[in-house]
């Protein structure tokens, strides 16, 4: 007999908005996540991620993903173009040829949406890169509001950096 396997869609539904997929990865995004993250432009950003960042280190990712049923979707616009979550902090990266588009918001307003209403979560929490200014205005126009800084190590930076401490509550 077959046994149903763990269907990540039921812990992670597909979310839409017009321009977006947002969705369970797949093992088949392997190469496409790879070759976006690394971009040093997008791996600057990303406090614990190595570099060269392999098909296999990819593959491991998205393979740890389902296994630990964490909250992260692979945002899809007819092809992989970036990674969204909720995996111990909310958190996103889009590959640079989707930069400038408002993909970033629509993404976080989908995945904002769901967290409060579906998952019932009460707080979201966020710690860009004090410098990492598109990631900060974002989080300013979704409304988290900054409430501190602290510092990190920075894999790839090889040293602290300052973060930003956002919420944002649900008031609904």
């Amino acid at each position: 007999m077959l046994k149903p396997m763990l269907s990540a869609d039921r812990t992670i539904p597909r979310l839409m908005s017009n321009r977006l997929t947002l969705r369970p990865f797949g093992i088949t995004d392997a190469p496409a996540l790879a070759r976006i993250t690394n971009d040093p432009l997008v791996l600057r950003n990303l406090l614990r991620t190595s570099y060269p960042f392999t098909v296999d280190d990819a593959r491991t990712r998205i393979l740890r993903f389902g296994k630990n049923n964490l909250p992260v979707w692979a945002i899809d616009d007819c092809q992989l173009i970036g990674l969204i979550g909720l995996a111990g902090e909310f958190g996103l990266w889009l590959g640079r040829s989707a930069w400038g588009k408002g993909y970033g918001e629509e993404a976080a307003r989908l995945i904002i949406n769901h967290a409060f209403t579906h998952m019932k979560m009460n707080v979201l929490h966020a710690n860009p890169m004090s410098d990492n200014r598109a990631s900060c205005h974002l989080m300013d126009k979704l409304g988290l509001r900054e409430v501190g800084r602290m510092q990190s190590f920075c894999k790839q930076r090889n040293k602290m950096v300052a973060l930003r401490c956002y919420e944002l509550k649900n008031v609904g």
